[in-house]
């Protein structure tokens, strides 16, 4: 492309005009923002000597207040000012005494982030005005296409909350006894934890949650189980707060298990990124009746065979388990004890007789 002016020919090349965001916004940080104006390299014989331009924001997210030259080349123009209001940035720069040139950003602009929350932004290069012999030279093309920018919360090591078990095993004999499991969670002073959601899974069927209680400065929302999973929402304002989970055997069983624990913020806004858990080791044992000894009454039963209570007796018998299968009481008359569906095996029990006297008794079925 060629123009003809003052008797001479031309010719024009492009000059590229762009809006670029220096790197991500961390609202948990340093909240700045960085609008750069990219420029393709300018040649001395460009006779490139002043500009003007505008930048549109939204100026709820945004407050710009510095203009930045170091390393621009506007820092090589001594006449220069910008203004920032009502959501546009308008800035000029000029020189009298020589002709500026460089592969260079043509200029920079400083703002915050005025927000607390993770969002995003558009901000868009409306126009680029240069002196008139620099728009005979070059070819100005402005890319207005509006430039996203995100605001994060920026992952780092400091942003941990951390779930620690300060029980460390749990162990239940029977249905007859709990346990209270102390768990603890934190976080770094500077931030808060606010909501948060504590979820502990791996949790048997044979394991009971009994209540749930919380420390001072802890408010608790709602808990509720689903299967092998426990979650527990709460609120504090405090760098560390406290829940105690009350546990107990639904049923006469023997297991060891381990429950994992792990807490997450549920507020958006929240400056945590990572998460570390913990985990609790639970052992039941089933509350044994008598031991069987030599002194044992030996009793033969066969799957159809029954057993014979005199009135007043009573007999309680447990699978090798520990599990009660019958619980019977003969009251004012004999009561017939019937044993069919039992499996093969060894039976216990605990069998008083007339007088008061309690047998541990072995039934063998066979």
């Amino acid at each position: 492309m060629a123009l003809c002016g003052m008797g001479q020919l031309i010719a024009q090349t492009t000059a590229r005009l762009a809006l670029r965001v220096w790197d991500t916004v961390d609202v948990c940080g340093r909240r700045e923002c960085i609008l750069i104006v990219e420029i393709s390299p300018v040649q001395p014989t460009d006779s490139l000597m002043g500009f003007n331009l505008a930048i549109q924001y939204n100026p709820e997210k945004f407050a710009f207040h510095t203009m930045l030259v170091s390393g621009t080349l506007a820092e090589g123009m001594e006449q220069r000012a910008f203004s920032a209001l009502y959501g546009e940035i308008r800035a000029y720069a000029f020189t009298l005494t020589r002709r500026i040139s460089g592969a260079k950003p043509l200029v920079a602009f400083l703002g915050d982030y005025r927000r607390e929350c993770p969002d995003t932004a558009v901000i868009q290069l409306k126009y680029v005005e240069f002196n008139e012999e620099f728009e005979r030279r070059r070819v100005v093309q402005v890319d207005t296409t509006p430039v996203i920018v995100y605001a994060r919360i920026v992952d780092t090591p400091d942003r941990t909350l951390w779930t620690q078990s300060l029980t460390r095993e749990c162990n239940l004999v029977g249905t007859d006894t709990s346990c209270l499991w102390v768990v603890q969670v934190g976080c770094p002073p500077a931030l808060e934890l606010r909501s948060v959601a504590t979820v502990i899974t791996g949790l048997p069927s044979w394991l009971q949650v009994e209540n749930i209680a919380v420390g001072e400065g802890v408010e608790l929302q709602t808990w509720e189980r689903s299967g092998d999973t426990l979650s527990i929402k709460w609120t504090s304002q405090r760098e560390r707060s406290e829940l105690i989970v009350e546990l107990s055997a639904r049923i006469q069983w023997a297991d060891t298990v381990t429950l994992r624990l792990l807490s997450y913020p549920l507020d958006p806004c929240a400056c945590l990124t990572r998460w570390i858990g913990d985990s609790l080791v639970v052992m039941a044992a089933p509350s044994q009746p008598s031991a069987v000894s030599e002194r044992c009454q030996r009793v033969m039963v066969y799957p159809s065979g029954l057993l014979y209570l005199e009135p007043g007796e009573r007999l309680e018998l447990y699978d090798v388990l520990g599990r009660l299968l019958r619980s019977v009481h003969a009251e004012g008359k004999p009561f017939e004890v019937s044993l069919q569906g039992l499996p093969t095996g060894i039976y216990v029990g605990r069998w008083q007789r007339i007088g008061g006297a309690q047998l541990p008794v072995a039934f063998i079925v066979e």
